[in-house]
Order: C-alpha cells, then sequence, then structure tokens
C-alpha cells in the first residue's frame, strides 16, 4: 500500500517539475438528462445489493443543482421513504464546515492558520511541552500533529474534559511527517474558533455559515437539532441511549434517517449519537439534509458566495481550505484503500498525470478521470454521508445513506458518487458498485478464513490463572482514564463511563475477546490480555483496540 502511494507521489513530482501536470483534454459532453433516469436505476439497485435501507442523492452539473432524489425507507420495516429533506447526522463531512469557520476568522484579521493553538486557547496542552508550543491551527485541521485521541467516541465528554484528555496525548507519528488523522485535534480547533470568535463553534457556525447559505434545516449537533428526547440519543458514538432503542416511532412528526447496522437476521435501528455533551462537536456533529448539503457544496465549488450571490469568504482563502497541506502516504482507512485501488486498477497510467492524494483543510484532494478530485466522508455508527466535487468542472455529488451497508465500510456512497462523475463526465461508465462488492465479498471470505484458524489455535483445556473475582477491579491509563472490570454471573464485562458494557468472553489462559456492542449488536472483536504478576496478581492489562489507549493498570486503593 505505502509503495503505492509513494510511487504516486513520485511521478506527480516529476510531471510538476517539467510542467505536465495540468487539467484532462475537454471531456465530451454532460450527459443528457436521460442518464438521470439510468443512474436512478443503477442506484435504487446498487442501494439493495449492498443492503442499505435508505439513501438520499444529489448532483451538481455546471455549477446548479440538475438531480435530487431519495431512495428506499428511512427505517427499515416502515412505510416513511428519505427525500431531500430528510435529515442526517453527517459526520467528518462537518470539519469542513470547522476549516471554513477558522477561514472566515482569518479573514477578519483575528488569527493566522500558522497562529500557535496556544495563543488563543492557552489550557492547550499535549503530552510533549514543546509541541505544545508549536502545534498550530493549520497542523490541527490539515492532521498534521501526529497525535491522535479519539477516546470521546466512547466515553461522555464535554469541552472541559476534551482539553484534559488532550494533555495525556502523545505522538503516534513524527510532526508534519504524516497524515494522522484525529477527530480530537478537529475539536480542539472548536475551540479555537470560541475563543477567538466571543461565542461557541455551534453559534458560530449556524450564524456565520448556516444563515447565509440558507441551510435551514441543518443543526450544528443532535441536541441543537432539538428532534430526540435526550434518553433517546446515545451519549456516544458506542454508547447505549439510557432508554435503550429508538425509532421514528419515538420521533413522528420529524423527517430523520435512522442509523441502521447489518446483521445476519437483517438490518436493525440505531439510536442517533452525541458527540461532545456540551455541544462543540467540531468533528462531526453536524445534522443536516440533502437540501442543505447542496447549497454548501455549490457554495464549495464556487467563489465563496452566499445565497443572495453576496461574498461571504475570500475566494483565496476557500482555495487556501481546498489546497493539499501534505501528501498521504498510507491509506487512512479501508474504504480509502478499497476505492483508490480500483481506479488506479481501472486506469493504470492515471498515477502519471494525477493529483496525488492528500489532505486540505476539512478536505482530501485526489484526481479521478484526470480531474482534481475534493471529498471528504463522513460516517457515525449506522450513518454514512459523502461530498465529492471537480472544482474545474464544477460538478459534485452528495450521497447521505442510512447504513454501512454489506462489510461495514459505507462503500455504496463511493460507488455511487464514482458512477455519477462517469455519465457526467461522458466517459464509459464502469459499475463501481460491483466492482467494489466483489472486494468486500472477498474481503470477507478472507475474514472467515481468518477466524476459523484463530478458532483452530485456540488452545483447549487452558484455564485463567486467577478466579474471576481476581480480574474485578478500577483500571486506568493516561489515555483514557478510569475504567471498571466487573464480574456477571459466570462472565467479565467491561464497564466504561456512560450507560453501557462490553463483554470479556474468555479465550484462553488470561486472554479475553473484548466484545465491542450496543444494545445486543456485536460490532467489533478485540483480544484483551491480563498480566499477572509474581505475587498472583493482576498488574495491568492490554485492551488491543487503540481507541482505549496502552494498558491499563489497577488503581491504588
Amino acid at each position: 500500500m505505502k509503495q503505492r502511494w509513494m510511487l504516486r507521489l513520485r511521478l506527480w513530482a516529476a510531471a510538476w517539475g517539467a510542467g505536465q501536470v495540468g487539467l484532462a483534454g475537454s471531456a465530451m459532453a454532460a450527459s443528457s438528462d436521460d442518464s438521470f433516469a439510468a443512474l436512478s436505476e443503477y442506484i435504487e439497485q446498487a442501494r439493495q445489493d449492498w443492503k442499505v435501507p435508505g439513501v438520499a442523492v444529489g448532483v451538481i452539473r455546471d455549477g446548479e443543482v440538475v438531480y435530487v432524489r431519495g431512495f428506499g425507507a428511512r427505517e427499515v420495516g416502515k412505510e416513511p421513504r428519505v427525500d431531500a429533506h430528510t435529515l442526517f447526522q453527517i459526520g467528518s463531512l462537518t470539519k469542513a464546515f470547522t476549516a471554513t469557520a477558522l477561514g472566515l476568522l482569518v479573514d477578519e484579521g483575528k488569527l493566522s492558520w500558522d497562529d500557535p493553538v496556544v495563543k488563543h486557547v492557552p489550557s492547550f496542552r499535549v503530552a510533549d511541552p514543546w509541541l505544545t508550543q508549536n502545534i498550530t491551527v493549520r497542523d490541527v485541521v490539515g492532521h498534521r500533529t501526529g497525535l491522535e485521541g479519539g477516546t470521546h467516541t466512547i466515553v461522555p465528554t464535554d469541552s472541559a474534559r476534551l482539553l484534559h484528555d488532550t494533555s495525556r496525548l502523545t505522538s503516534r507519528v513524527p510532526f508534519r511527517d504524516a497524515v494522522l488523522y484525529s477527530n480530537t485535534m478537529y475539536d480542539v480547533a472548536g475551540q479555537v474558533v470560541a475563543a477567538v470568535a466571543g461565542m461557541s463553534w455551534d453559534e458560530f457556525v449556524r450564524r456565520r455559515l448556516f444563515v447565509p447559505l440558507q441551510m435551514s434545516e441543518s443543526s450544528p449537533d443532535v441536541v441543537a437539532a432539538g428532534i430526540w428526547p435526550r434518553e433517546r440519543l446515545a451519549p456516544t458514538m458506542y454508547g447505549r441511549a439510557p432508554a435503550g432503542r429508538a425509532s421514528l416511532d419515538d420521533v413522528p412528526k420529524a423527517n430523520v434517517a435512522m442509523p441502521h447496522w447489518l446483521t445476519e437476521q437483517g438490518s436493525r435501528a440505531l439510536p442517533w449519537q452525541i458527540l461532545l455533551t456540551n455541544g462543540g462537536g467540531a468533528s462531526g456533529s453536524i445534522v443536516s439534509n440533502l437540501q442543505d448539503l447542496l447549497q454548501w457544496t455549490r457554495f464549495n465549488l464556487g467563489e465563496g458566495r452566499d445565497a443572495s450571490g453576496s461574498a461571504l469568504i475570500r475566494a483565496a482563502t476557500l482555495r487556501e481550505v481546498q489546497t493539499p497541506q501534505l501528501f498521504i502516504r498510507d491509506a487512512p482507512s479501508a474504504s480509502f484503500e478499497i476505492q483508490w485501488s480500483a481506479v488506479e486498477r481501472l486506469d493504470p497510467e492515471a498515477a502519471r498525470r494525477a493529483y496525488p492524494p492528500a489532505y486540505a483543510l476539512g478536505w482530501f484532494v485526489n484526481s479521478y478521470r484526470g480531474y482534481r478530485y475534493v471529498d471528504h466522508g463522513g460516517a457515525l455508527l449506522g450513518g454514512t454521508s459523502s461530498i465529492a466535487f471537480m472544482p474545474e468542472r464544477r460538478m459534485a455529488v452528495v450521497v447521505l445513506a442510512n447504513s454501512y451497508g454489506y462489510g461495514g465500510r459505507g462503500m455504496l456512497n463511493d460507488a455511487i458518487t464514482l458512477r455519477a462523475f462517469d455519465q457526467m463526465l461522458g466517459v464509459e461508465s464502469h459499475d463501481w458498485s460491483a466492482d467494489f462488492l466483489r472486494t468486500m465479498q472477498a474481503g470477507e471470505r478472507e475474514r472467515q478464513a481468518a477466524d476459523q484458524q484463530l478458532q483452530r489455535s485456540r488452545l483447549k483445556n487452558a484455564p485463567h490463572s486467577l478466579p474471576l473475582s481476581a480480574y474485578v477491579g478500577e483500571y486506568e491509563n493516561d489515555a483514557f482514564g478510569k475504567i471498571r472490570v466487573e464480574q456477571t454471573g459466570k462472565e467479565l464485562t467491561l464497564q466504561l463511563p456512560g450507560v453501557f458494557s462490553w463483554r470479556l468472553q474468555h479465550w484462553h489462559h488470561d486472554t479475553f475477546r473484548l466484545q465491542v456492542g450496543n444494545d445486543g449488536l456485536e460490532l467489533m472483536q478485540f483480544f484483551l490480555n491480563f498480566q499477572v504478576d509474581a505475587r498472583g496478581r493482576v498488574s495491568s492489562f492490554d485492551p488491543g483496540w487503540v481507541l482505549l489507549g496502552g494498558a491499563f493498570k489497577p488503581v491504588a486503593k
């Protein structure tokens, strides 16, 4: 994987030096309106193939919205259909709003992209004092800090705890050397907006972006949206709603899409999720719909003008937000790898003339069919969103889906997006849905084979070395804080802050399988290993999941 991206960088650098990188030649005329009927058929078939209950799709051509349509159900097994006004949690599409909010403050002379974060948020700290003083606003929204974090997707967190937890972060990659995606750093960016603007990130985004862009149905976070009773909201991405399950039946007058998790028995609805308990989830908290996001996308395709045609942000600042800050050497996600590896297989020569993969400020930058391709995806548990646009062609595609779908990677969004661009560019359309499905099916076969091998390697008659009660207690680490291991009958559970716990299934010896779940759904599995010292006491355990930080040690009594 790393070699592929490095090859692209070398080829791009050579072409740049020779002055060969530019826009592709004029493409064939854009698809006729009849082609959108074919696109509708393609989307509906793909939605069914990927087992996604509902999806909303919008297309912009020549800077104008030319296609808006919803497909399927807002909740599996229920009648209400998805349409252009159906609200979704859009996850990391929020990041571009945060970067643009900072750009507005740059325009006003209130901050610079290269200001140290501590200049505006003096309480900001990371574990390394030098990094604390040198991390800039640009580093934070360009994923260049080398810090990750992410515990607030598990533990209910407010802005005060966010800054406290950030003070424990240590580098995972060298500073400004590689793109390391960090939701935590984007929430820090939200604190910068609040400090400089003199109002919360939520209020600033609402006043300065939603209002002038006439995004009247959008909200900065799920609580501000006022749709759900608090007890029907999960306190974190992996948390459990206090009232248990949630359904459209709980909010019959609201036009909302329920997130879903695909199981062997079919799709099951999940509750909406809170990012930060007091708002300000600048990494991924916005609630929006297709209609409003098409407004937002047209703004990003243009010269930074609002709905009335007045300048909202300087064109140069908007270009800076969309300009690469650091090239991507390693794919940041499995879906990124699947999508762009497939694109390269289709056109192996693309690397010789393409824009290399990079991260800008709230946007990824890549190339497709020879054109600059700016995009970002978003995902909370059970839902995916994506925006992609070609600035030079003034084309864009917006896709919102209420499930990750088959394989759990959200590839339906990418398949629809690339298919729509193919039609608008007038090139021979490729069946991206079938292509990605084959990859996911092959991956599923590999996963099953690996699981079977794992089961065969499991040691028989290898009991835990201590009574279960000896593992019970409170543990802590620097990154996550405190956590409890409890005994329920003949099993252990990992009790997390909030209203949920995860099962620890004994595997062999002092290894337990951590089953990350939500209201009876099994989402992920990791192996947790207890260490027992010479005195026959638990000295630590490794949770096996990076979001939980490193080893936990017993809390001194």
